[in-house]
């Protein structure tokens, strides 16, 4: 685990600051992650994010993104924005996706984009749990990542291209992710599409991770 650990943040620090570090800025800038994630209206409204929400965003490798989803949004109070290691841009903290260090309830929107691809199930696992545990009742969750294809060579191929910060690439559908998250705690999960991927081709897959207000509902997929 420490050696699998070491490699995910070498791999990430890697990207941010090694010789493709203007690739890495660029890409975690407010326009190009506009460009990956465009629609921001539509995360703005799945997430019902808005004034007096409390708003994480795990992942962000510069932060820029959800700094611009805040301030859209009209928050009171600045996105806390948390990675693995330091990133270029305003990282709160750093920590580890499975041992997030906030209270139980601490947030009402959470977002991870992107990111979970770099990890082996295990993690994930942890994090779905995590990301239920900090969830606020009534609270919001969006995760994006790329999603794999049925031909092989495309799923190969598709993994190089995104491969970027990432020691090894694990691409999860639609099935595998709401298995792994309907086992964390969340009243429901949706499937949502938040609009084209910059490249076409490449497939990505995006959960809605919902807690119900009173903290009790169905649970499900």
């Amino acid at each position: 685990m420490m050696r699998r650990r070491r490699a995910v943040i070498a791999a990430r620090e890697r990207w941010l600051s090694g010789r493709w570090r203007w690739l890495a800025r660029a890409v975690g800038s407010q326009a190009g992650q506009a460009l990956l994630t465009p629609r921001a209206g539509r995360v703005i409204e799945l997430l019902e994010l808005g004034p007096g929400k409390r708003y994480l965003d795990i992942g962000c490798g510069t932060g820029s993104y959800a700094h611009l989803l805040a301030a859209r949004a009209g928050c009171e109070e600045p996105p806390i924005c948390m990675d693995i290691v330091q990133g270029p841009g305003p990282v709160d903290l750093v920590g580890w996706p499975e041992r997030l260090p906030f209270a139980d309830g601490a947030f009402d929107c959470v977002t991870s984009f992107y990111f979970i691809r770099r990890f082996d199930d295990d993690v994930v696992h942890g994090f779905a749990r995590e990301v239920a545990r900090v969830l606020a009742p009534g609270g919001r969750g969006l995760l994006l990542e790329i999603a794999p294809v049925v031909n092989p060579l495309l799923n190969r191929l598709h993994g190089r291209v995104v491969a970027a910060g990432c020691p090894t690439v694990e691409l999860r559908g639609w099935g595998r992710l709401a298995a792994t998250f309907s086992e964390a705690g969340y009243d429901a999960i949706d499937l949502v599409n938040v609009g084209p991927f910059l490249v076409p081709p490449v497939p990505r897959v995006g959960l809605l991770l919902r807690r119900a207000p009173g903290g009790v509902g169905e649970r499900g997929a």
